[in-house]
């Protein structure tokens, strides 16, 4: 497997899972724990600031693999 390749399926995999975030919140709470480590909770708005990181960084890494800017070989 080429870096290209696996750069791509991991960004689809982070924006897909950035955009789950987004658009269910709650259940992205639910499932990973409502507080820090620090027991502060953990906020809506957070859940979908992470959630939209996600999601750019992911597509920022399907485009950049999918363009040739990743090298192909290793």
């Amino acid at each position: 497997m080429n870096p290209q390749l696996v750069f791509g399926i991991g960004g689809a995999v982070a924006a897909l899972w950035g955009l789950t975030i987004v658009v269910s919140p709650q259940w992205a709470r639910k499932v990973g724990g409502d507080q820090f480590a620090n027991g502060k909770p953990i906020t809506l708005g957070f859940m979908r600031f992470i959630g939209v990181f996600l999601a750019v960084i992911g597509t920022l890494f399907v485009v950049a693999a999918l363009t040739g800017f990743l090298p192909s070989h290793g």
